[in-house]
């Protein structure tokens, strides 16, 4: 199992070729691979920007087949410039800046933005892949706290059990792997991801216990702890926010009740609690997420720590479209977006 493991999240998983315990995550490899890019703009002017400046010209596939087109033909790029631009009659894909917002009441239209589940924003988006001579250390901050008890876990050959609750992100949303997306390249939700990686580093045998549901608060997390606690988890995994109608207040207290419940029921488990990306601002207030990341800091003690995936999605953000990391454009990562969820999650477990 821990090879299909490996083999299974090398192939549709990992922007780099390191694996296991040398594994480097994108933001500090010098090789891109699969980034994604959604064409934007006018006929004549339809462009894409990448997270780094490639070192040479690169490699541009179809997100459906794998497809790999042709540079000159499909789409330029001049040296030293992290802008891709499409040629007059390119075969990628692009949308014009008023299709990605073709107001209330339009067809694919979810608050005025183009909006569509399943793999519609995965055929839109083209997969690239180059080198490159730099890194974004900064980008994901070290974590000021572990979780030595997990850590002792896995370092052991005994059996390590994750169990993850959450809303239709932490379910597997469009992530291609995902059924209800289904799209070629099988790529795991960020919580089978995490798992993965974990499975393929440690020596512990890890099994995962999604209970993310899509729709679903804080709230209804709380009411679901019965479930978590009978999985008798080793680590549990809490990811609500985008759903959530309630202050950053109230938000606060009920992921501290949470907190209090499972610390009393199972004591041996450790947390983590999740804040996730941030909405599309065309769509909703982008300050919600945020400020729940830091009613989230408040609560966080020992054996209990923050995954901050808020703060390098809004650095990202200064280098990218959010159509770029969205795989509905709306309020879910695509298959970039969960990669950046689990390699966060798992550099939470390895030194600097």
């Amino acid at each position: 199992m821990k090879v299909f493991f490996c083999i299974a999240f090398l192939l549709n998983c990992l922007a780099v070729a390191d694996t296991g315990a040398n594994h480097t995550p994108f933001w500090l490899s010098k090789k891109m691979v699969d980034e994604p890019v959604l064409f934007i703009g006018d006929e004549g002017n339809r462009s894409g920007r990448l997270i780094f400046t490639p070192a040479s010209m690169p490699v541009l596939t179809r997100a459906g087949d794998s497809f790999v087109y042709e540079a000159g033909k499909d789409y330029t790029w001049e040296k030293g410039s992290r802008t891709i631009r499409l040629t007059d009659h390119s075969r990628i894909p692009s949308k014009t800046a008023q299709e990605m917002r073709p107001g209330p009441g339009k067809p694919r239209s979810l608050g005025g933005v183009l909006h569509g589940e399943g793999r519609f924003f995965h055929d839109l988006q083209t997969l690239v892949s180059y080198s490159h001579n730099q890194s974004w250390p900064d980008l994901v901050q070290p974590g000021s706290a572990t979780l030595p008890r997990s850590l002792e876990k896995l370092n052991s050959s005994q059996s390590f059990k994750v169990v993850t609750l959450g809303d239709s992100i932490t379910e597997g949303y469009n992530a291609s792997g995902f059924a209800k997306t289904q799209a070629p390249r099988n790529q795991p939700s960020y919580a089978e991801g995490f798992a993965r990686l974990l499975d393929e580093t440690f020596p512990a045998q890890v099994t995962l216990s999604n209970l993310g549901v899509a729709g679903r608060t804080a709230v209804w997390g709380l009411k679901q702890l019965d479930r978590v606690i009978a999985e008798k988890p080793d680590l549990v995994i809490i990811a609500f926010g985008m759903n959530d109608p309630v202050s950053f207040e109230q938000f606060q207290r009920t992921n501290l009740e949470i907190l209090t419940h499972l610390q009393k029921e199972i004591p041996q488990t450790d947390m983590i609690f999740v804040s996730g990306m941030n909405n599309n601002p065309d769509w909703r207030d982008p300050t919600k997420i945020p400020g729940f990341r830091e009613a989230l800091k408040d609560i966080i003690r020992p054996n209990i720590i923050l995954a901050d995936i808020t703060t390098p999605w809004e650095k990202l953000l200064t280098r990218k479209n959010f159509s770029d990391l969205s795989g509905n454009n709306v309020n879910h990562p695509n298959d970039f977006g969960h990669r950046l969820y689990s390699e966060i999650l798992f550099s939470l477990f390895i030194s600097p």
